[in-house]
């Protein structure tokens, strides 16, 4: 499998401008300036190359990810109907720039986080998916690694509308490093003084 690519630079105003407003709003969001290094996007035309650059064959829906602290990826707006499962015209790239830009900062402060409803909560939060991903009827997947999209932006959503967000910030930082669940059940409790359960999620949608 071919792993040597070429790279140049791409004047594109627009995603630049999405990167730039993305990068201030995620330092307001997280209290930490990055000024170094910030990760680069590279624009991937086609599924041949996503699944070349991914060393497997990607679902369909695949038109965006994050490598850790250093970039993200982005199927190029103008194919995403052609080489995604994805209608372009409602494709909101602004939101997934912003999606994978969040991940690559929480990978910087805190590292990954072993938990997917974490990552990806955090992620929908700040990127405003919350039109893509409303709050459930009931919550009942997402502690079990099952339909973690629909359920974990809302999850921190009620976090920070019911306790603020420096609690929030305060748990992230307690679980970076943490593996397993029983731990992370004790930092949820000392943080927000109840069970990491889904009654516990039910009861702040119920207020």
């Amino acid at each position: 499998m071919n792993s040597v690519f070429k790279v140049t630079a791409l004047v594109n105003t627009k995603l630049q401008n999405y990167k730039e407003k993305a990068m201030s709003e995620l330092t307001d969001f997280f209290e930490k300036e990055w000024v170094n290094n910030t990760p680069k996007i590279f624009v991937v035309d086609d599924r041949k190359t996503i699944n070349l650059l991914r060393e497997q064959e990607t679902k369909n829906n695949l038109a965006c990810w994050s490598f850790g602290d250093l970039a993200i990826f982005i199927l190029n707006p103008q194919n995403i109907s052609k080489e995604s499962s994805h209608d372009g015209s409602k494709y909101n790239i602004e939101k997934y720039i912003k999606h994978e830009l969040c991940h690559s900062f929480f990978y910087m402060i805190f590292g990954k986080s072993k938990f997917e409803w974490i990552n990806e909560g955090v992620a929908i939060y700040t990127s405003e998916q919350l039109d893509k991903y409303p709050m459930p009827e009931e919550f009942q997947n997402f502690l079990d690694n099952k339909n973690v999209y629909a359920e974990s932006g809302s999850v921190i959503k009620l976090l920070i509308d019911n306790f603020g967000k420096a609690k929030l910030l305060d748990f992230l930082r307690r679980q970076s490093g943490i593996t397993d669940d029983n731990t992370l059940k004790n930092i949820f409790k000392e943080v927000y003084g109840g069970n990491l359960n889904y009654k516990f999620f039910n009861d702040l949608k119920e207020k």
